[in-house]
């Protein structure tokens, strides 16, 4: 953060844990099997990159680091993701698979740019204002108006595989939505105040194929100082309300979930459609 004093970074690290350690409770509490991914993928990553991936991340990194070259890229906070990226995805796709993706907030297109690199057979749709954020103080230029030509100019190489859809997620992902889209891979990384955040999870779900990957960007991030206002409060209700339909992969700073069931949010006919089956714990009346 630019400007931070020693004692505002100590007091970001403390607020990370604490929320962190809320966060686990949570999910002890109400998903013990996410929990144990969270658990499991802390000490995995605690080190960097795990012994039995370090060749391919190694390599998928040169690659990539070779494109972003040629780019104009700022800010690096991306390069994180990329080994827990390449040992997740690889469990489920292939690289040359002609993959359709969608990424909801692309910013100067670091991800962008490597999903195009990874999987040069794909297609992304990026999703975005380039107008900035007021939940993040833009410093990387003088002008914010850099940052959408900086995207263009960072995806030049990959232009013929790429669609803009500029405007907020909440008015375009409807829009894909309408137009029947459906996609292999999603990246929600859009606004990260949780009415937003749980509004972008659940559209997108309705766009991602069935055995398709959703990833969730900064769920850890404690970006308000009121607990329920963050992404993680999001992605809670989001687990919750899309229960028994997908398949934990990654659960840390990112959660990275596998579609396992699709299903159909069309309004019922009661008249010749049974009612859905009364979950554990309601009473049922008869008599209607």
């Amino acid at each position: 953060m630019a400007g931070a004093t020693a004692e505002d970074q100590r007091q970001i690290h403390r607020t990370i844990r604490r929320h962190t350690a809320l966060y686990l409770w949570w999910l002890m509490k109400s998903r013990p099997s996410v929990a144990f991914h969270f658990i499991a993928d802390s000490l995995r990553y605690r080190h960097g990159v795990p012994a039995d991936a370090e060749q391919n991340v190694a390599e998928v990194r040169a690659e990539f680091e070779k494109q972003a070259a040629l780019g104009q890229f700022k800010e690096l906070w991306f390069d994180m993701n990329i080994a827990p990226w390449c040992v997740t995805l690889s469990k489920v796709f292939r690289r040359s698979d002609p993959l359709r993706i969608l990424e909801i907030g692309s910013w100067e297109g670091r991800s962008s740019l490597f999903l195009l690199t990874y999987f040069p057979q794909a297609h992304l749709t990026a999703v975005d204002t380039w107008a900035g954020t007021d939940q993040y103080e833009y410093n990387a230029t003088e002008q914010l108006s850099d940052l959408e030509r900086r995207f263009d100019q960072n995806l030049n190489s990959c232009a013929a595989r790429l669609t803009k859809r500029k405007g907020s997620s909440l008015s375009v992902v409807p829009q894909l939505i309408e137009e029947g889209q459906q996609f292999d891979l999603i990246y929600v990384d859009g606004s990260h105040f949780a009415d937003d955040a749980f509004t972008d999870a659940i559209n997108s779900w309705r766009l991602l194929k069935e055995g398709g990957v959703m990833i969730f960007d900064d769920v850890m991030w404690p970006c308000f100082p009121r607990t329920r206002a963050n992404t993680a409060w999001a992605i809670n209700m989001f687990l919750t309300y899309h229960a028994r339909e997908y398949k934990v992969l990654h659960a840390h700073y990112q959660f990275i979930l596998q579609k396992t069931k699709a299903f159909t949010d069309k309004p019922a006919d009661w008249r010749t459609t049974f009612a859905p089956p009364v979950s554990d714990g309601a009473v049922a009346t008869q008599g209607g």
